[in-house]
């Protein structure tokens, strides 16, 4: 069966001499794994929409275990991000964050298009880029289903109180009177969560030149990165690690 789908390339690994394996992320199939047969040799037509960060066209050919490339056009291969350290590095963690959540044959259109949009403004000069990164992780965690709760006590649903904590655990913030559900709940200011409640809200090319200062990006970051590690289980991004060395 022949399937046309657009889709980003996720992943890219050799296999064999001249095959790659690819991980897709697609309109209408969703996360796949799929072979693209001779595409490393230097003069296949498959080679320049099959590398990571690549948004295609493809023709897929749906096997009894596996999709194997037909064809692949290139719509745009975001060339820019691969000339800059700091787009390059941002770009692979959201690439992984993607594939983190989603499930093989599970479509996801919020999450298609969110990474479509992130990957153009990282391509674009004189952006804030970890507002974006901030950003792109709350909408990527509402799309998949992970959205914190962030508006009111996750315990009892109290949304007047002066003193707030955020319970990894329990997913969202508490009140005093629910401290005690989650001794390790931690502090988090009420200008944090206002924050968080805008990038969700806000359509990420609106927040491209936010500034926000670094106090309140370490914040949000450490605490979201619990979050993703609690929720998402996954516990070493590679890009990560590269990014705590720039």
């Amino acid at each position: 069966m022949l399937i046309k789908t657009e889709g980003f390339v996720l992943k890219n690994n050799k296999y064999g001499e001249t095959d790659s394996m690819l991980t897709l992320f697609t309109r209408k199939v969703g996360k796949i794994t799929a072979i693209a047969k001779g595409a490393r040799r230097p003069k296949s037509n498959l080679l320049a929409g099959i590398q990571p960060f690549c948004y295609s066209d493809f023709v897929l050919y749906k096997g009894k275990s596996l999709y194997t490339v037909s064809q692949c056009d290139s719509k745009e291969i975001f060339y820019k991000i691969r000339e800059d350290l700091d787009a390059l590095t941002y770009g692979a963690y959201y690439l992984e964050l993607v594939e983190a959540v989603t499930n093989e044959g599970q479509t996801n259109n919020r999450l298609f298009n969110l990474l479509g949009k992130t990957l153009t403004v990282i391509s674009t000069k004189d952006i804030e880029i970890l507002t974006v990164t901030r950003s792109f992780e709350l909408k990527l965690l509402t799309y998949a289903g992970y959205k914190p709760h962030l508006t009111s006590c996750v315990s009892c649903n109290n949304t007047s109180f002066s003193q707030i904590k955020f319970s990894v655990e329990e997913g969202g913030l508490l009140c005093p009177n629910c401290f005690q559900v989650d001794p390790f709940a931690i502090k988090i200011s009420v200008t944090a969560v206002r924050l968080a409640n805008y990038l969700i809200n806000k359509d990420i090319t609106e927040i491209q030149k936010l500034k926000v200062n670094d106090k309140l990006n370490k914040e949000l970051k450490e605490i979201l990165r619990k979050y993703i590690i609690v929720h998402i289980n996954k516990y070493q991004f590679k890009s990560l690690e590269m990014l705590e060395k720039l």
